[in-house]
């Protein structure tokens, strides 16, 4: 993920049959023993709402720093440091020991208790040994972990985006999301045809055991190919290996590694995984620019909105992210459909400032009221997953268990549709939030 700064209606429509959640309260969806019998066929009637489950499967030290700390990982940059550091047979024990409880089963409930049907795994490449090179220092994942955690979530009836996180040779510098602190002289990393070619043989696998395995058959209707590929913002800027082959070669060699897992298996075209791409408003290339028709694509969306906001107005206050929500953000305008915001939190730029300081009674109003209008502005796509469900940051706005807790985000599925209908912004911005969306007028510099 980036740090700082309608369901499915578009592409689900008739022409599209790849499977997607049922509503959890249509008998189709309230499966028992026997849901995992073959996916369910019908299009839901439900927007995505979901978290991330960020620190788990590939740590970020940034948002967990004890658990980091009492794995032994100390001032390690990223997976690969402190494996390089511990050694493997440590590392492997403090990373599975990991797993076992920073997302938990009972966590799972707990987000469904909540009123979510949706959640994101970040994953790294090292999952499947078979493609870690020797040089390459990452955990030996024991997958059970992984198994329970979508078993339990095919139990609820839950939603399940499995999200290559972490590429072969890093996709992105200096960040640890990708499991390894890419110098930019390490570059292009990912970005070569050995590296797409792990990549292939990861997302064939993944498919593979998605259909295999009765519980993500039943749970996991989306895998994305890359997460958060290097843009000409990052440090080092977008190597030209890059910009001529990521759209170019590697997305359709991705997509038609999981056709071909699926076709070897003999899916049939309504069981269809969903295989998702990073939206053009990422600002990595179009993503449509190379594939074939494939009517089981989506498109992810990221959206962090404190730099768009500040680019604007360095001084901004709470009425201008709310104004920007509100009236001028929009997810669709690079045309890519169907999509789900699948990466966002309630960070602003100024966030330690007392006009941003969440611990004062006087600013929990803005965050309730900004948290619905992001809700209402992301639910004009397929939905929303927001980043994440447990930090260890002591800071709501991260962090949507503590965000519960507080209980500035509705608690129940029930209210989080209630939300979704509440017209905040006009509420916010009276009658100058009328005009502006009845005649779409901009109406602040």
């Amino acid at each position: 993920m980036v740090r700082g700064s309608s369901l499915f209606t578009a592409l689900l429509a008739a022409s599209a049959h790849a499977w997607m959640p049922e509503h959890r309260e249509l008998a189709a969806f309230n499966r028992t023993s026997n849901y995992v019998s073959k996916r369910a066929s019908q299009l839901p009637s439900w927007k995505i709402r979901g978290v991330n489950l960020g620190g788990w499967l590939l740590s970020e030290p940034w948002m967990m720093s004890k658990e980091w700390s009492d794995m032994g990982c100390g001032n390690a940059c990223s997976e690969f440091d402190c494996v390089s550091a511990l050694g493997q047979s440590k590392a492997d024990t403090a990373f599975n020991n990991h797993y076992a409880r920073w997302i938990t089963p009972s966590m799972i409930q707990d987000m469904y208790n909540a009123g979510l049907n949706t959640i994101r795994i970040p994953i790294g490449y090292w999952s499947l040994r078979t493609i870690v090179d020797s040089s390459e220092k990452f955990p030996r994942m024991n997958l059970q972990y992984l198994d329970d955690i979508v078993q339990k979530a095919a139990d609820l009836g839950m939603f399940v985006v499995m999200d290559l996180h972490g590429a072969p040779g890093s996709q992105k510098t200096e960040d640890a999301f990708t499991g390894q602190c890419l110098p930019t002289a390490y570059l292009p990393g990912f970005y070569t045809q050995y590296n797409y070619d792990r990549a292939a043989r990861w997302l064939n696998w993944m498919t593979r055991r998605i259909h295999s395995k009765a519980a993500y058959k039943s749970a996991v209707g989306i895998i994305g190919v890359v997460n958060e590929p290097q843009t000409a913002r990052d440090k080092g800027g977008m190597p030209k290996e890059e910009i001529d082959t990521l759209t170019q070669k590697y997305y359709p060699q991705a997509l038609k590694a999981v056709r071909d897992a699926e076709k070897d298996l003999g899916i049939p075209e309504s069981e269809r995984l969903h295989v998702q791409f990073m939206d053009t408003l990422w600002g990595a290339g179009s993503p449509k620019s190379n594939l074939p028709s494939d009517s089981c694509v989506i498109f992810d969306d990221h959206n962090y909105v404190g730099g768009a906001v500040t680019a604007k107005n360095p001084d901004a206050k709470q009425a201008d992210y709310m104004w920007y929500s509100c009236f001028e953000d929009d997810r669709l305008s690079d045309g890519d459909t169907p999509k789900i915001v699948q990466e966002w939190s309630l960070t602003v730029q100024n966030q330690d400032s007392k006009e941003f300081d969440w611990k004062q009674t006087q600013n929990e109003a803005f965050y309730k009221q900004w948290f619905i209008a992001q809700q209402r502005l992301y639910e004009k796509t397929n939905g929303w997953i927001f980043w994440s469900w447990r930090t260890q940051l002591n800071d709501p706005r991260w962090d949507y268990s503590y965000l519960v807790y507080k209980k500035w985000v509705p608690t129940t599925a029930a209210g989080l549709e209630a939300s979704a209908k509440q017209d905040v912004c006009t509420k916010y911005f009276g009658n100058q939030g009328m005009i502006a969306k009845t005649k779409k007028m901009r109406l602040r510099g």
